[in-house]
């Protein structure tokens, strides 16, 4: 029989059990290292959900398509990618957010797409179909390219055309009504869902007490499109008001432009003035006015004219106009001394006080036209004209020529 030393048996023991430890160990990491890279390769390899190879950082994205919700990871740079490569179809009627051309540029990115649907918009007496992603009324009425304004109402109410159309609710559009106020002197166009005046009164915070303050319409008066109400102080009150200013006309007579011709060289334009009156008002009507102040706030621009006075007189001299005129000959001296003192023998004369025009200087000068539609310009006419005149108010052109010597005029 063999007999071992206890100690020495014991040290080989403690030996043997550290060297296995640190073995075991050594393989435990060996086989931890090659599983990380094996894991590495596999993801260095792995394709996206939705089928493409991955071509940079991929993301999560979620798509909320109205009940629907779906979520995948993708490497698609923008919206319209992603829903082409998931094979997602939209209308132009769809609304998807963010837009189409949107980057995916988060690892974490939500796309919500709004479905659009068929319905119908009552507006007064008209009705429009129309298809829509909005679901707010007043975005809906938007997208019908409807006006609204900030006091009309959409309400959304039960369809009774549910069999035609296949709809079972409407956007009906209560129009506001419009009211022409006439508030203290101030007029303005309001529109207002008041169905009385004295609602109307509430609604815009106005107290009448019927003492002081007239208005024309009693408050239990129905309200009705396009009517007028007024209400106004009793008494003296001030009333400021914006008015035009009319711009003035400067004509200047062209003598190469035909007869009669109106070339406007420099256009006229309008001023503003603000005027304060003083009213006296009673039961809505109005006693007396007076200005209190004006001021012109922008000056009116002075219109230029011209006239064209160029004329084609007569052959001949002034004997043959008074000749055909048929003015005796021998009442020429007295007529030749008249008319040079009346015109200078221009037929187109015009006296700027008076208004007289022509060689005799007729006023109104259309007088003239019993002789002649061609008065204005014509010497002949208004020497006949002319002739006419001095025998029958003077009796002869001699007594006219000794009446025009002693009071220079006829």
């Amino acid at each position: 029989m063999i007999k071992l030393d206890s100690m020495k048996i014991r040290k080989v023991t403690g030996l043997f059990s550290v060297s296995s430890l640190v073995i075991l160990g050594f393989t435990v990491a060996i086989l931890i290292i090659s599983t990380l890279v094996k894991q590495g390769s596999l993801f260095a390899s792995a394709t996206s959900i939705d089928g493409a190879p991955k071509d940079g950082d991929q993301s999560f994205i979620t798509i909320y398509d109205g009940e629907n919700k779906t979520t995948m990871r993708s490497g698609a740079v923008t919206v319209r990618e992603l829903l082409e490569r998931a094979d997602i179809s939209y209308d132009e009627h769809d609304t998807i957010e963010p837009g189409l051309d949107e980057e995916i540029n988060s690892e974490s990115f939500n796309i919500n797409i709004y479905r659009s649907r068929d319905v119908v918009i009552i507006d007064n007496s008209m009705k429009r179909h129309i298809r829509t992603s909005a679901t707010d009324p007043n975005a809906v009425i938007a997208d019908a390219a409807i006006e609204l304004y900030d006091e009309d109402i959409v309400e959304v109410a039960p369809y009774n055309d549910f069999l035609e159309s296949g709809l079972t609710t409407a956007y009906y559009i209560k129009r506001a009504k419009l009211i022409e106020f006439d508030f203290y002197g101030k007029e303005m166009t309001v529109r207002t869902q008041a169905k009385t005046i004295g609602e109307f009164l509430a609604e815009q915070n106005i107290k009448v007490d019927h003492k002081d303050t007239w208005a024309s319409l009693e408050d239990d008066t129905q309200i009705k499109d396009g009517m007028n109400f007024a209400v106004y102080r009793q008494g003296k009150q001030t009333k400021t008001v914006e008015e035009n200013v009319n711009f003035t006309t400067k004509t200047t007579y062209d003598y190469s432009l035909p007869y009669g011709t109106r070339k406007v060289v420099k256009a006229g334009e309008k001023g503003k003035k603000t005027v304060t009156y003083e009213i006296e008002m009673r039961n809505g009507k109005e006693l007396s006015r007076k200005v209190v102040s004006s001021i012109v706030t922008k000056k009116p621009v002075e219109q230029h004219i011209k006239v064209g006075m160029k004329v084609s007189l007569p052959s001949g001299s002034h004997e043959d106009w008074m000749a055909r005129a048929g003015i005796s000959s021998s009442d020429y001296g007295y007529v030749n001394y008249i008319i040079e003192r009346e015109s200078h023998w221009n037929p187109l004369a015009r006296n700027s006080y008076s208004g007289a025009t022509g060689l005799c200087q007729a006023l109104p000068g259309n007088k003239m036209a019993s002789a002649g539609s061609d008065w204005a310009t014509n010497p002949i006419t208004q020497l006949r004209w002319c002739n006419g005149y001095a025998v029958g108010r003077y009796g002869s052109w001699a007594r006219a020529y000794q009446f025009w010597t002693q009071n220079h005029w006829w």
